[in-house]
């Protein structure tokens, strides 16, 4: 059997390399090359028509657009080190992340793309998450979803092996799932530590990631998630709560020994900075995206019916008296273009706008 992906040409193109398991072939019909969330990084200026690379900062994590260039073919994403402040928080390193503006659900996502010299410390990541309170999903099991992100790979994390009691060597690499579910009104996280049945996967390559660029993929569909690597499957789990729209995202991101963990987050470890091994750099060759538009519809467009189903589902998980004339008059407002389906969009640009300044 066969893994088909793309190859120079990728929107007509593809190249056969051995695999074990399903073949996705993105040339059979239904698949169609996403151009907007693809690129060759061939220029020598980042296309920010397609990359946020300026995005909001969070956690440990400042990512600033001066550590997002292109050259030679690629895309290089700098973690360097650099003390400073941000509110209460005193910060030594910043890092660049490229976050595509355009989302998907389900599809095939590819990148080649090289890890970062600097070992342990630095996180080179291609992932996929949802972004903003606009985005519900009620999944099979009854649960609502309020935040979806699938880790089509994060090299080099150094994470700590409990079992033998000391940290993975630089060839683990973690495949995982993240989302959080609304219970009783509040975000209650699944991730890789406390729910590994549905989250967790890794995959111990022969190879250093530092050393060369491999091609790492996943293909999420609405039954199960599929990882590969070098068209080799590595991973496989059933699809549970991974129906949100979501960013294709490239990022370099702090790691253990700079970052440890208080209450569950992740913090700044200041005694523990360093320059040793700074600036590092992980290398992107391109990023290709085909998706199946019929099979994206039903998670990101509600009917009337479906809105509806879902405030009530939120009004009584926070326990709020039920007004279905207010929110059968929100859906009206929400339907921008009277169509009768409250799309990801129109969802989206109301809640922007009643965040608005008054």
């Amino acid at each position: 059997m066969a893994l088909v992906f793309g190859a120079m040409s990728p929107a007509s193109e593809a190249v056969e390399v051995a695999a074990f398991g399903n073949v996705v072939d993105v040339n059979a019909p239904g698949w169609e090359f996403v151009g907007e969330q693809s690129d060759e990084f061939d220029t020598d200026k980042v296309d920010t028509d397609k990359w946020n690379i300026d995005t909001k900062d969070f956690g440990v994590w400042s990512w600033e657009p001066n550590n997002v260039v292109q050259k030679d073919g690629s895309m290089h994403l700098k973690l360097l080190q650099h003390d400073h402040q941000r509110g209460n928080q005193k910060l030594h390193y910043t890092s660049g992340m490229a976050r595509n503006e355009k989302t998907s659900t389900y599809g095939y996502f590819e990148a080649r793309l090289k890890g970062c010299s600097r070992y342990p410390g630095a996180c080179p990541s291609f992932w996929l998450y949802s972004i903003g309170p606009q985005n519900r999903y009620q999944a099979k099991d009854g649960q609502v979803v309020g935040y979806s992100e699938i880790d089509i790979v994060e090299l080099q994390q150094s994470e700590f092996d409990f079992d033998a009691k000391k940290h993975f060597p630089v060839n683990r690499i973690d495949c995982n799932l993240h989302t959080t579910l609304i219970q009783d009104g509040k975000r209650v996280w699944a991730r890789p530590g406390n729910r590994p049945d549905i989250c967790a996967n890794h995959f111990d390559s022969a190879w250093d990631p530092r050393e060369d660029y491999h091609v790492y993929a996943v293909e999420n569909t609405p039954n199960e998630i599929v990882w590969y690597i070098d068209g080799k499957e590595v991973a496989r789990k059933p699809n549970l709560y991974w129906h949100l729209p979501m960013h294709v995202t490239l990022s370099l991101g702090l790691r253990y020994p700079f970052v440890g963990y208080e209450n569950g987050e992740r913090v700044a470890v200041a005694d523990k900075t360093t320059g040793d091994g700074f600036p590092t750099h992980m290398s992107v060759d391109y990023v290709r995206v085909w998706t199946k538009p019929k099979q994206n519809a039903p998670s990101n467009n509600w009917t009337k019916a479906q809105y509806l189903a879902k405030e009530k589902a939120k009004w009584d998980a926070n326990g709020w008296p039920w007004n279905q004339d207010k929110v059968e008059s929100n859906f009206a407002e929400v339907d921008a273009n009277q169509d009768n389906i409250a799309s990801g969009k129109e969802r989206q640009d109301w809640f922007k706008k009643r965040a608005a300044p008054k």
